[in-house]
């Protein structure tokens, strides 16, 4: 795809084996490409860093995939987006959505991160994905619109296809959305409010999504999560 600009530093590290998914959206990622190219040069503050947009892709081929956890788009504030759902670089204050994550996490499984990078969580095959990966600074939802939603659909569907059983866990209706391409036969679908202070206690809280997954993975006889 060496027509795309602002997205260019995106693809240098994704692993080789999401390939096949995004070959089919290259006009998307084009036009996804020029949108952002033009709002980078009219002087609009843009999150994630170039770089990082497609960051959640970098860790495991889609058939390594364990859990996938959906969230809605980057968080909007300076120094926050790194481009892996819910995540926040080391030494940056929690958002309230992971402060919640990591409530839920504390009273699920007793665990509770030192910090907010999920890196590690990437590292064993979670994919941090948001529905749509690029947000305008200080503006929420801002690229909701924008066309993003295709490309993750065509993640989501590859990763149903070619994984042998992995847990997805939807929280809120961004992400509940892409149940429909998600074969819960093959996969778990875990399924509750998002964990924003605005909906967490209306069933995120007390969902117990971590222990859930690691009881299914371990009876399907892949390995657990260290969360």
């Amino acid at each position: 795809m060496s027509a795309l600009r602002y997205l260019a530093p995106a693809l240098t590290d994704i692993h080789a084996g999401w390939a096949g998914a995004l070959e089919p959206q290259r006009e998307r990622l084009l036009e996804l490409d020029h949108e952002l190219q033009r709002r980078h040069e009219r002087g609009e503050t843009l999150y994630p860093a170039p770089e990082a947009i497609l960051r959640a892709l970098s860790f495991a081929a889609p058939a390594d995939i364990r859990v996938v956890i959906l969230g809605q788009d980057p968080y909007h504030g300076p120094g926050q987006a790194m481009g892996l759902s819910f995540s926040v670089a080391a030494g940056c204050r929690l958002p309230p959505s992971l402060r919640n994550i990591y409530k839920e996490l504390a009273s699920d499984l007793g665990t509770v991160p030192g910090d907010g990078d999920l890196s590690a969580w990437a590292r064993q095959g979670v994919l941090l994905l948001n529905s749509v990966l690029t947000v305008t600074a200080e503006q929420a939802g801002s690229h909701g619109k924008m066309g993003w939603q295709p490309v993750t659909d065509a993640l989501i569907a590859t990763v149903n296809r070619e994984n042998p059983g992995c847990v997805f866990m939807l929280w809120g209706a961004w992400a509940q959305g892409k149940a429909g391409l998600v074969d819960d036969e093959r996969h778990l679908v875990l399924q509750s409010a998002h964990p924003s202070p605005l909906s967490a206690h209306r069933g995120f809280l007390g969902c117990r999504h971590f222990s859930q997954a690691n009881a299914w993975l371990t009876a399907k006889g892949r390995s657990p999560i260290e969360w």
